[in-house]
């Protein structure tokens, strides 16, 4: 080799060498509690044994990279162990582009090479969505999809067993909650219903059920959407269930929730009786699934469930357009889970905006200071998403070093 050619061959080294080095990766992982605020004191719900109060508890995600770069979001319910530290350790070094499967701009799938721990921690879709969008310039709803909707209808799913605790007002108690919504702009409310399985008698507990949507719907008149859910607080009790439907009728409840623990005989059991009645209101599940197929018995060969709710932190981005394409074909619809995360209430209203059978999301009315969004209007009911790159959100890092700092693990 001559002296011109050695040097040239050095030169392309350098050349690769950098080019590898400038690449984006990530560099660590930080996980980090913090707290979040319900917009009231939300009591309790069926299952409960003392209200959920003022706060909540998130574990802040950031990712890092090797530039200014970093995505953010929250995990699912479980807080970080030793596995999750391990899996996530598996991710450093990555290149946040080659994570997923991409085409045409969008994120179709998982990259086999990541995809275990990517299926193991589906939260991580919010972060990595995040990550991935500012790195390419585009809103997390773009990597999904096209625009379907210009606003996304929001329903306020606070509505607690307030007349209980709040024993001097009773009943009044929820209708006040339900105005207050009106007032804020909310179009539809969810009431918690379920008292008699372990607040009330079962006698008791039913009469209250019926009088709060009764009253409720008294109060907020025609043109509010109610939705019901009573946590599984009729199980066992198939003839307090149907009664709890049928004396509600004419308050026409847009869905009924978990009234009783899911199967498909007792599903098809409340559909047949619904239809003789005249009954209308659809059913609605699927909150504590973990996997896409556990719904499919619900969906063929006759539709059981109408409204899927697959939360959206436990299920990622991903997984809930798995259970989308179940759900299209059979005439369901998908209504994302969400209970105690600000951020999401964010992951919904993107899915929502790419995702013509996401008609709405469900609005815990929280905040958490170690997040400002940007771009999200609330008004009339529904929501504006902004297209600006990933969630549309940063962390304040004034509150995250005062508040979450000291209590930060690191993966690197």
């Amino acid at each position: 080799m001559n002296r011109r050619a050695f040097f040239s061959s050095l030169a392309a080294l350098g050349a690769g060498y950098r080019l590898r080095a400038a690449a984006p990766h990530i560099t660590r992982i930080t996980l980090a509690n913090t707290e979040g605020r319900f917009h009231k004191f939300v009591t309790m719900n069926a299952y409960d044994k003392a209200p959920k109060g003022h706060t909540y508890i998130n574990t802040v995600v950031r990712i890092r990279t090797n530039s200014a770069i970093e995505g953010a979001g929250v995990m699912g319910y479980p807080l970080p162990d030793p596995a999750l530290l391990a899996a996530l350790k598996t991710l450093i070094g990555a290149n946040p582009l080659e994570l997923y499967q991409m085409e045409a701009g969008r994120i179709v799938g998982r990259n086999p090479q990541y995809a275990d721990v990517l299926k193991r921690y589906r939260f991580l879709d919010g972060p990595l969505f995040d990550l991935v969008g500012k790195f390419t310039g585009k809103a997390a709803w773009q990597l999904i999809g096209e625009s379907v909707r210009d606003r996304i209808e929001a329903y306020d799913g606070t509505l607690y067993f307030s007349d209980i605790w709040f024993q001097d007002l009773g009943v009044r108690a929820v209708v006040e909650e339900a105005e207050e919504a009106q007032r804020s702009g909310y179009r539809a409310i969810k009431l918690k219903l379920g008292r008699g399985s372990k607040w009330m008698d079962k006698d008791g507990g039913l009469r209250r059920d019926i009088e709060v949507v009764r009253a409720v719907r008294k109060a907020v008149g025609p043109g509010m959407r109610i939705m019901a859910d009573p946590n599984n607080g009729y199980k066992d009790d198939r003839e307090r269930a149907w009664q709890l439907l049928a004396e509600t009728a004419e308050s026409k409840l847009y869905w009924m929730e978990q009234i009783f623990p899911d199967t498909v005989e007792g599903y098809g059991w409340m559909k047949d009786k619904m239809k003789t009645a005249g009954i209308q209101t659809l059913i609605a599940d699927g909150e504590s699934y973990d996997q896409p197929p556990q719904f499919d018995p619900y969906l063929k060969p006759r539709r059981l469930m109408d409204v899927l709710q697959p939360d959206i932190r436990h299920f990622g981005f991903l997984d809930e357009l798995t259970v989308n394409r179940s759900a299209e074909p059979a005439g369901a619809v998908l209504m994302p889970h969400n209970w105690g995360s600000q951020v999401g209430v964010l992951m919904a209203l993107q899915m929502a905006k790419a995702v013509k059978n996401i008609p709405g999301v469900e609005d815990d009315r929280s905040t958490c200071d170690v997040f400002t969004t940007e771009g999200y209007e609330f008004r009339n009911g529904a929501y504006t998403v902004p297209n600006n790159p990933g969630l549309s959100h940063r962390i304040d890092e004034m509150v995250y070093t005062l508040k979450c700092k000291p209590r930060e693990i690191v993966v690197s």
